[in-house]
């Protein structure tokens, strides 16, 4: 599988006058990711499965992710190259070392796009495990939507999160990505939107990239036609009349 090239977007703790979003892939492609079994050191039984499920089951939650009942995986799960041919973007790897009453995990998320993987560290408590490692993999999940759909490098690691301004945002890539079908191959193509309060967009405007001749343009504009409004209630406090999105094919 190859992205093509994400486009930056910078948002603040209090929002910006305009959101940049990317919209990667249509509503039959969600972003591939794969958790492999934990390391675990300890006297008791290990908890790792739980960890695990816990992890996998909120990143599928939305749809937005999935992790792929059949893949093909390099014979060394170091080899990130060898990962994204077999279609993973994320690869996940987890460390468990209990002692006492404490939990520690240390997780390993590679992206296959990029070198430096992130490393997530975190005590689990192990009379509350369940809770604990929801909550955990809610945070990933979170980091992964920033990481994504953004490629907002400081969000992506949840400084300064706008909780509300996260919901928001999900709802959005959400929206277009259930309404786009992609017949058209790969490329990109830039939108500028306009919406008023209530969220019913009243102007949009196809960038230069989007008239390559690929048909790419009639594509987004089929669905930009057929959003009738945009997520608004309960989210007045993050509304912003001006939005900025990419839509991004993958193969």
């Amino acid at each position: 599988m190859r992205i093509i090239y994400l486009i930056s977007l910078l948002l603040s703790s209090t929002l910006r006058a305009e959101i940049e979003l990317l919209i990667v892939g249509d509503q039959t492609q969600p972003i591939h990711f794969v958790v492999l079994p934990f390391d675990y050191h300890g006297d008791g039984l290990s908890p790792a499965v739980t960890v695990e499920n816990h992890i996998i089951k909120a990143l599928s939650s939305t749809g937005l992710f999935s992790m792929p009942l059949r893949y093909e995986p390099p014979q060394d799960n170091d080899n990130m190259l060898g990962w994204q041919f077999a279609g993973i973007r994320y690869v996940l790897q987890g460390n468990l070392f209990e002692e006492r009453d404490s939990m520690h995990l240390t997780l390993t998320i590679n992206d296959t796009l990029v070198l430096k993987p992130t490393i997530s560290a975190v005590i689990l408590n192990p009379k509350q495990l369940e809770v604990s490692s929801q909550l955990f993999a809610d945070q990933i999940y979170r980091s992964l939507f920033y990481a994504t759909f953004t490629n907002d490098e400081d969000k992506q690691y949840l400084n300064n999160e706008n909780a509300t301004l996260t919901r928001y945002l999900n709802q959005l890539v959400l929206l277009f990505k259930g309404v786009w079908q992609n017949q058209t191959g790969q490329g990109s193509c830039s939108v500028e939107l306009q919406q008023m309060p209530g969220g019913v967009p009243f102007k949009t405007k196809l960038m230069e990239d989007c008239f390559n001749g690929s048909g790419l343009d009639s594509e987004v504009q089929s669905v930009l036609d057929n959003i009738g409004s945009l997520p608004y209630a309960r989210y007045q406090a993050v509304f912003d009349k001006n939005l900025s999105l990419q839509f991004i094919t993958t193969d």
